[in-house]
């Protein structure tokens, strides 16, 4: 019995001790928990009950400089839920059909789902849904999502310019990725309460941060010149069958890019239709040698530094000239020719002995003044530097080769900046594609101005090699850029494309270069085709074209800005005067012993195509005519909505107009 009763109080007794070496252990660990580590597990509590929703911001629209809206946010909405904490699932799935017009049987089969998570709706178009919740406040379980979606409305046209973005609405290519700091804005943030069962629960009295919506860019370019040029390039592209293709549009004087297109072509909206190498902007990014487009560069350098005059006669060797153990030919044998027409035939024997009078300094001095070889300093990813050999790598050959545009590369960009320093008096300028930065309250972060580089030139040889480039066109190998009634100026190239083998006998580069109008340069056009196959290579066939149908048809649309007298067809130089006038050579010149004879009236009448007078008032259709010094009929009041002669129809200053005008409230053709 004794030795019963011991065991038990020694059972009792060790029982006692271990419950309260658990009760020390649980005191211990609380005491960790609530006072030692009390904080750290506060946090841990409030980071599972607290949960941060960040709210993407809009992204900053990209515009033209006439604001219309290249790029747009498209907010979509998207629904899901768990259903397991759906309380009420008929009464949702009715809801969600109101607001979506779709059966509310399909919502309700998905919510009765053994799924812990359950799509509804994905991506909806915000403006289609004219009631959304506040989030899930009235329908736990229910997760409302707002998704900001990347849109470009005008697909194809731009794509590369312009550029895409990815998921998460970052920049990738193009303006989309240069300027993603400006348009990407910054996000905001809302604090939501989760309880025990997953539920979220909003509270006004949460903390929150504001989303700030990314700023606006205002481009240069402008669409319906972008348009224009991406119409004709594609054109140019498919009918030649090109490799590929690229073109610009610049206003010379103040260096704006108008328009800027390349092929293949690439849409935005559909990034991954296509390859990588579509994505490239080809003006910024791709290299080649300019051919004869580059002969401005000896030009200039002759002219300028008292070389030569452009009534000097230079013996052209009948087509073909030695270079060491090379011998370079003309495209047709030339015997003596002025330097003016040398650059109107584009002769490279000729350009070739004109670099050799001047010498490698001044050929390399004036390469480097035209930019060629240094990147132009736009705001766009990707650009290339070109390629222009160290001076003392230059030998005989190498200056043959680089007079005539070949043993150098350059981007398309540049060569429209340097024909620019032409257009514009001498001036070398920086591209400017960004015209202003504003934030969404109309607040003006940046504004674009015209900055210029250097002089490259005087103003009188300027003017002079600007006649020299009208006669290229008039009468030498840029004829097929010529249109009637309007002075176009610019200058052919074609290069043979280097192989492995060295120069192919059968691949080409067909660029051509050309500004309107001469007097008073307000547009600008490079256009290259790579590779162009078929009976013609050339730039005067290939490229020459497509730089005057973009000009025709620029001029056919903008029917007021090139209505000016000195717009229009008519003898500007002398030189011109004797080529076109007489019909003789232009070395006549030199011995200013034959008197040019006076033009008749007749043949300095001016000539311009028709504007577009539909929708415009009797006093402004009065105004553009009166300016044209063409007569007048009008019948009815209003505005017009009939004109003879028709849109784009070439006219004179004997030309009749007839309109027709009708009151506003009547519809207008």
């Amino acid at each position: 019995m004794a030795n019963a009763t011991k065991s038990i109080r020694h059972r009792v007794f060790g029982l006692t001790v271990l419950l309260s070496l658990i009760w020390v252990l649980i005191v211990a660990r609380l005491f960790s928990i609530q006072i030692v580590n009390g904080q750290k597990y506060k946090a841990k509590c409030k980071r599972q009950v607290d949960y941060r929703k960040v709210i993407a911001p809009l992204r900053g629209i990209i515009f033209d400089r006439n604001k219309k809206p290249l790029t747009i946010d498209v907010v979509q909405i998207s629904f899901s839920a768990h259903p397991n904490l759906v309380t009420d699932k008929l009464s949702l799935a009715k809801e969600i059909s109101s607001w979506l017009g779709n059966n509310d049987k399909k919502y309700l089969n998905t919510l009765q789902s053994d799924r812990t998570f359950v799509w509804l709706e994905r991506n909806i178009p915000q403006d289609q849904i004219h009631t959304l919740l506040d989030e899930n406040k009235n329908y736990p379980g229910l997760i409302i999502e707002r998704n900001i979606h990347r849109q470009y409305p005008f697909g194809e046209i731009g794509g590369q310019l312009i550029g895409f973005t990815d998921v998460d609405n970052r920049g990738i290519s193009g303006l989309e990725l240069e300027f993603d700091p400006y348009l990407s804005g910054e996000p905001g943030w809302r604090i939501i309460q989760k309880d025990g069962l997953g539920r979220l629960n909003n509270r006004p009295d949460l903390p929150f941060k504001e989303t700030i919506d990314g700023n606006d860019v205002i481009l240069t370019i402008d669409h319906e010149y972008q348009t224009i040029l991406h119409e004709e390039l594609s054109s140019a592209f498919c009918e030649h069958n090109a490799d590929k293709a690229m073109g610009i549009i610049i206003d010379p004087k103040s260096g704006k890019i108008l328009a800027m297109a390349s092929t293949p072509l690439f849409n935005p909206n559909k990034p991954f239709n296509y390859p990588v190498s579509s994505q490239k902007n080809r003006v910024t990014a791709d290299i080649f040698e300019p051919g004869s487009t580059f002969k401005i560069v000896t030009a200039t350098a002759a002219l300028e530094e008292n070389h030569v005059h452009p009534e000097d006669s230079i013996h052209c060797e009948k087509g073909f000239i030695k270079i060491g153990k090379n011998i370079i030919r003309d495209h047709e044998k030339y015997n003596t020719l002025t330097f003016s027409e040398i650059i109107k035939k584009s002769s490279n024997v000729g350009t070739i002995k004109v670099a050799q009078k001047i010498g490698k300094d001044y050929v390399f001095k004036y390469a480097r003044k035209y930019g060629f070889g240094v990147k132009t300093g736009i705001q766009f990813p990707g650009e290339a530097n070109g390629i222009v050999h160290p001076l003392e790598e230059w030998n005989n050959l190498m200056l043959a080769q680089v007079a005539i545009g070949h043993g150098l590369c350059c981007t398309a960009l540049q060569l429209a900046y340097a024909y620019s320093a032409i257009a514009n008096g001498g001036f070398l300028l920086k591209p400017q594609i960004v015209k202003s930065i504003q934030t969404k309250d109309g607040i003006v972060l940046y504004k674009g101005k015209p900055q210029y580089i250097r002089r490259v030139a005087s103003v009188e040889t300027m003017t002079t090699m600007r006649e020299l480039l009208r006669l290229t066109v008039q009468s030498g190998t840029g004829t097929r850029a010529d249109v009637h009634g309007m002075t176009i100026a610019g200058k052919t190239g074609t290069a043979q494309k280097v192989t492995k083998n060295g120069y192919s006998q059968t691949d080409y580069v067909a660029t051509f270069v050309g500004f309107f109008p001469v007097n008073n340069p307000k547009l600008l056009c490079v256009i290259v085709i790579d590779n162009p196959k078929g009976k013609t290579h050339t730039g005067g066939a290939v490229s020459a074209p497509v730089v005057k149908e973009v000009f025709t048809r620029i001029v056919n649309q903008s029917d007021e800005i090139f209505l000016n007298e000195d717009n229009f067809q008519r003898p500007i130089t002398k030189y011109a005067q004797i080529d076109e006038i007489n019909n003789t050579r232009i070395n006549s010149i030199r011995t200013k012993r034959a008197k040019v004879p006076k033009p008749l009236l007749s043949s300095l009448q001016y000539t311009s195509r028709m504007p577009n007078l539909h929708g415009k008032t009797s006093s402004e259709a009065i105004g553009i005519l009166q300016r044209m010094g063409m007569s007048i009929d009008i019948k009815g009041s209003g505005l017009v909505v009939s004109q003879t002669p028709s849109r784009g129809s070439l006219v004179t200053s004997n030309t009749q107009c007839h309109l027709i005008l009708k009151p506003p409230r009547l519809s207008v053709d």
